[in-house]
């Protein structure tokens, strides 16, 4: 009676134990179960769990292989180790791979090769408990301090929590692996897509630099030669004022002057054969006139598109001493307005491309915008300008009054950077870019197409996926369509196709007309809707 209520409260025990073991949601918890329990069931003081991929005895080499799991003091640590680390009595155990009981002279030989922390004087007894399943060599070590010999029911009893705790750890443990390769391959295409987007925004940061640097130029130049030019301006403007011009002359003066803002505002443009000839004519006619150095202003002349002719009509109300001056200050007052429309124009440039670029990135924005499709599509093509030579032509078919869409607008931007990028970049530097924008039902539609060689038939059901690209070695990640398909499907709940035959690429993108809620942002602020 009394081996009959001892083996059933043992049971009872295990299946108390088992059961708080199946519950456990990770290694660590299960080791402490454990930890706490076995000593009631077989008077343990600690162990420890190995499980390795394979034979450990084949693994070389500092990778980790393996996870050891060490209980003892009601606690359990979890650790990675790898073969070499094993202690030799561990290494005979994973040889013999047998369930034995250690005790007398053989547990003796067996506590000078534990390892240190194990090393107890007063440990009676080692229970190896292995099991090889699915191609996984595991082990359970028991050590334990009652000197009384393991019964039968001890053993089966042992047997039975490390065959349950080596499938419960097992499980765990392919769990975490799997997590680990899921956060690892999440980790990598984080990597790879902003390595994409860092791409991108080196092209475009180079192409800006080449944009912002022509009109960036063209003011500094300007204004370095404009100290010089009014210097002139007054020097004429004095000698004129010296000459003692009549009302009716100086009438004429002022008609001059703004003549020459007039003509400032739209220089001559001559082909060189024929600005040569036209130069020469003049620097002519200014030297007959008696004024010196002409070839000085017979080019500004040009450039204002007077000829001899219109020279002669100009100052045929003034005497030969004062046309001299006249022309000087003519010529002067003219490369003035010249170097302030230059200077402007480089300052209304740069502000522009300043402002595309804010606009593109949506820069101070809340990260969900009431977007306007077009705004973005423009903004894009400053961008990318400095890619869009004279043998590009772009089209631009855009409907009037586009519904606005809720959406992340610099991430669609990112979409038509992708999208326009690869047209420019199919039409190798010749062909027609065309980009629509219109309603159809319940969606915007954007299409950006180009007149490039097509894509491949094979390719195209591909075109999509990650690390697919039809560009040489080197010249594109094949991410950009893959990002741009999950901005377009995934963030935004659109559309995205591409029809393609020789000549003729068209890429279709439908993103959905959301309702007007409330309070929508507009430009950065908030518009509330009446109610």
């Amino acid at each position: 009676m009394q081996d009959l209520l001892s083996k059933v409260s043992r049971y009872e025990a295990l299946f108390e134990m088992t059961g708080v073991i199946n519950a456990a949601s990770d290694i660590e918890s299960v080791g402490e179960v454990l930890a706490r329990r076995l000593k009631y069931i077989a008077d343990v003081y600690s162990w420890r769990y190995l499980c390795f991929d394979g034979d450990p005895e084949e693994a070389t080499g500092p990778e980790t292989t393996a996870i050891v799991v060490d209980g003892y003091r009601g606690s359990a640590d979890v650790m990675r180790t790898y073969p070499a680390a094993l202690s030799s009595l561990e290494a005979e155990l994973w040889r013999d791979r047998k369930t034995r009981i250690l005790s007398g002279e053989s547990m003796s030989d067996a506590l000078e090769r534990l390892p240190k922390h194990f090393q107890k004087d007063d440990l009676e007894q080692i229970s190896v408990n292995t099991l090889v399943e699915d191609g996984k060599t595991q082990a359970l070590y028991i050590f334990c301090k009652r000197r009384q010999p393991f019964t039968d029911l001890d053993v089966k009893c042992l047997a039975m929590v490390c065959g349950f705790f080596h499938r419960k750890v097992h499980f765990l443990w392919e769990q975490q692996k799997l997590r680990d390769l899921e956060l690892a391959y999440l980790q990598q295409e984080v990597m790879l897509r902003q390595s994409e987007r860092l791409a991108t925004l080196g092209r475009l940061s180079a192409g800006m630099a080449h944009e912002l640097n022509n009109p960036a130029a063209i003011a500094t130049q300007g204004v370095d030669h404009l100290g010089t030019s009014i210097a002139r301006l007054e020097s004429a403007r004095f000698a004129l004022g010296a000459a003692g011009l009549s009302s009716t002359q100086q009438d004429l003066v002022a008609k001059l002057e703004e003549e020459a803002e007039e003509r400032a505002k739209k220089p001559s443009s001559l082909d060189p054969i024929a600005r040569s000839d036209l130069e020469q004519e003049v620097e002519d006619w200014l030297e007959r006139n008696g004024i010196e150095d002409p070839w000085e202003s017979a080019s500004t002349l040009v450039t204002m598109g007077l000829c001899a002719a219109e020279l002669e009509e100009l100052t045929k109300n003034f005497d030969s001493s004062v046309t001299p001056v006249v022309v000087d200050y003519f010529a002067s007052k003219f490369t003035v307005y010249t170097l302030l429309e230059e200077i402007g124009h480089g300052a209304r440039r740069i502000a522009e491309i300043v402002k595309a670029l804010k606009g593109y990135s949506f820069m101070d924005r809340a990260p969900i915008q009431s977007v306007d499709v077009r705004e973005g599509l423009d903004d894009t093509l400053v961008m990318l300008s400095s890619r869009l030579r004279d043998g590009i032509t772009v089209e631009l078919d855009y409907t009037q009054d586009l519904p606005r869409i809720q959406g992340y607008g610099s991430e669609l931007n990112q979409v038509w950077t992708n999208l326009i990028d690869n047209a420019i970049s199919a039409m190798d530097g010749k062909g027609s870019l065309e980009l629509k924008a219109y309603e159809d039902d319940s969606w915007v539609v954007v299409e950006v197409a180009d007149t490039g060689p097509g894509i491949p038939n094979e390719a195209r059901e591909k075109i999509f996926d990650p690390f697919f690209t039809t560009k040489a070695p080197g010249e594109g990640t094949g991410l950009g369509l893959n990002i741009s398909h999950g901005i377009v499907v995934e963030k935004h709940g659109g559309q995205i196709s591409v029809d393609s035959k020789p000549g003729a690429t068209r890429f279709k993108v439908k993103l959905p007309i959301a309702e007007p809620s409330s309070a929508a942002v507009v430009d950065g602020e908030t518009i509330t809707e009446p109610s």
